[in-house]
This record gives C-alpha cells, structure tokens and sequence, in this order.
C-alpha cells in the first residue's frame, strides 16, 4: 500500500513506497495522522513484516517549500483530468485517445483547453473536423491541472484520495470539500 506524505501545512506533497516511510519514521521526520495506523505499523516493524492493508498518511515534523510547477498537458495529465473517460460519449477505457478540440491542421495547438480523452469510434467520427460540423459535443469544457489542486496524484490512488478527503473532512469539522474532480 502507498504512503501519502503530507506538508506540515497538510498539503499533500508525494506518495511513497512503504520501505521509504521505514526510513523517514527512523530519522523522526514525520509523525502519523491517525493513531490506530501508528501502532499497527509499530508492531509491522516489530515483527520485522510490513503488510498495509489500509491507506497510510503521515505528515512531515517541518515545513518544506514547494516550487510551482506548471503541468504540461501530457498524455498522462490530460487522461487523468479526464478520468479516464471519453469526452464525446462517457465510455470508460484505458484505450483513449488524445482529440484536438479544433484540429491541428486548421490551426489547433497542444494545450489544456483544446486536447481531450476520446475513445477511437468518438475520434475517428470527428476526425479533422469542428464539434459542431459533426454535431459533437463535450461533456464537460477541459481545464488545466494545476499544481493548486490538492495532490493530483492522488487521482492514481482512489484509497488514498478518499482517506485524505475523510481527514481533511475531520480536521475543518465536515464543514467543507477539499477535492473536487
């Protein structure tokens, strides 16, 4: 199971591998938001055995800054805004495509707001053609990833995702959502 690290800020800022939370508990660089996690990963040392079986987040004792990113609309990126669902018809798929909103060869570049995930039938029907000329249209407009919001990666991680929302809920009293797809 991944560990998701923290900020001392609570901003999320990476997901580790299990030996690495080994070495960050041992030099005491980070504590763990949830006690009952804390000892059932003491008594994992103990018996020299780490099996996780439930989503693990510790935060860092000092702050660290982190630089701003801009994200590049990558293959990668851009499936992930998605979620990994065509934009065209609401097909589900780890064989997407990338569409040019406007195509490139009337003038459409690689950016944020003009590529999407699009399964093969939705791209080949619209081919190098508008959205309108083809009478097409999008599920939801595309936007940017921003390094604002909280923890991208943590889309990869449903168990994470959903146990950092559950604290960040209880830390703020319920009273708000962080993370909004």
């Amino acid at each position: 199971m991944p560990v998701l690290v923290l900020n001392s800020s609570l901003q999320p800022l990476s997901v580790i591998p299990e030996r690495r939370l080994i070495v960050l508990l041992s030099k005491q660089k980070v504590t763990f938001v949830d006690e009952s996690v804390r000892s059932l990963i003491e008594e994992s040392i103990e018996a020299r055995r780490l099996e996780l079986e439930r989503p693990v987040i510790v935060q860092l004792l000092a702050n660290i800054r982190v630089p701003r990113v801009a994200l590049q609309p990558s293959r990668a990126n851009i499936l992930l805004r998605d979620d990994e669902t065509c934009q065209y018809c609401g097909k589900r798929s780890r064989d997407l495509t990338l569409d040019h909103i406007i195509p490139r060869s009337r003038g459409g570049t690689s950016t944020w707001e003009n590529l999407v995930a699009s399964c093969k039938y939705c791209n080949g029907k619209k081919g190098n053609r508008l959205l309108k000329e083809v009478n097409m249209r999008l599920l939801r407009p595309p936007r940017p990833l921003s390094q604002e919001y909280a923890g991208f990666f943590l889309l990869r991680y449903p168990k994470l995702r959903e146990a950092y929302e559950e604290f960040i809920l209880s830390a703020h009293g319920g009273s708000t959502r962080v993370l909004s797809a």
